[in-house]
């Protein structure tokens, strides 16, 4: 830890006062597909609204739900498990593990041009695809027409992690936001997991009585990464203030909507009624 600590250079308690650019555009991904693109992602937002609220449904009004597609959905998260453990391990060996970060605060260097920072960029990349391929989870819902499932939170939060990894690869996506890069890396793991398990039969599905934790477990992620983004705001490391900003806001409003789901799925204790509604309502 100390050694991780030393690397971040002039770190000082004065960086409340600290003047900065609101935005600065990341020269390092400047020419990359998808970093700065403004209409792709808009285009990609509306396209995935419509056809998971209007078309999709239309869609399917008057077909059986696909229900024969669980094979294709279990090699799904089975491929996502495996990816999302691939992101921990790449993140950490670069970063706090390889890569000199510190766990308190790391800025931004917008000019290195080293290969583990450049390689972390290139996983950052990476991982926003998969992001997007998460988009596949809704679509598999509206063909199975579980619309239930489709809810606001579900939408909403597929839309911002997109966001935040275009953002960042347009922005900055190194630095302090790292480390809640491989804590969510970790929450998909645990996820899709149970989704893995949990399509593989009743003899398997009975043994899962740990689905009403994983939405603490989720509540977890968000305390841990509001409490981890608060470090800039007292220590001067050059990680952008907007970021921090976006970090939090959106760490606290994933904290209160995720606490309310648990309150409403939980309160009155009818697991029978809600039976991997908690789990299947996908926000990770």
């Amino acid at each position: 830890l100390e050694a991780s600590m030393a690397s971040t250079a002039n770190v000082t308690v004065d960086g409340m006062m600290a003047t900065e650019p609101f935005l600065t555009r990341d020269p390092r991904t400047m020419d990359w597909p998808l970093a700065g693109d403004k209409q792709f992602i808009i285009f990609l937002f509306a396209a995935y609204i419509y056809i998971v609220k209007v078309g999709g449904p239309w869609f399917m009004k008057y077909r059986k739900p696909y229900d024969d597609i669980k094979p294709l959905i279990i090699l799904y998260n089975a491929a996502m498990v495996l990816l999302n453990c691939y992101f921990v391990v790449a993140f950490l060996s670069k970063s706090y593990l390889g890569g000199g970060y510190s766990l308190l605060c790391q800025g931004i260097n917008y000019e290195a041009r080293d290969e583990v920072t450049m390689s972390i960029l290139v996983l950052c990349w990476w991982y926003v695809m998969v992001r997007i391929a998460d988009f596949l989870d809704t679509i598999f819902f509206v063909l199975r027409k579980k619309y239930s499932h489709v809810s606001f939170l579900h939408v909403v939060h597929h839309i911002l992690v997109v966001f935040n990894g275009w953002f960042g690869l347009t922005y900055g996506a190194d630095g302090h936001v790292t480390f809640g890069v491989i804590l969510n890396s970790f929450v998909h793991v645990i996820m899709y997991s149970y989704y893995f398990l949990s399509l593989l039969g009743p003899s398997v599905k009975k043994h899962l009585w740990w689905k009403r934790y994983l939405t603490l477990f989720q509540l977890a992620q968000f305390v841990m990464i509001f409490l981890h983004t608060l470090m800039p705001l007292f220590i001067s490391c050059g990680y952008p203030r907007t970021h921090t900003y976006i970090v939090l806001s959106q760490a606290a409003f994933f904290f209160v909507m995720f606490i309310r789901f648990y309150l409403k799925a939980y309160s009155d204790k009818k697991d029978a009624s809600i039976d991997g509604q908690a789990v299947k309502d996908k926000v990770h």
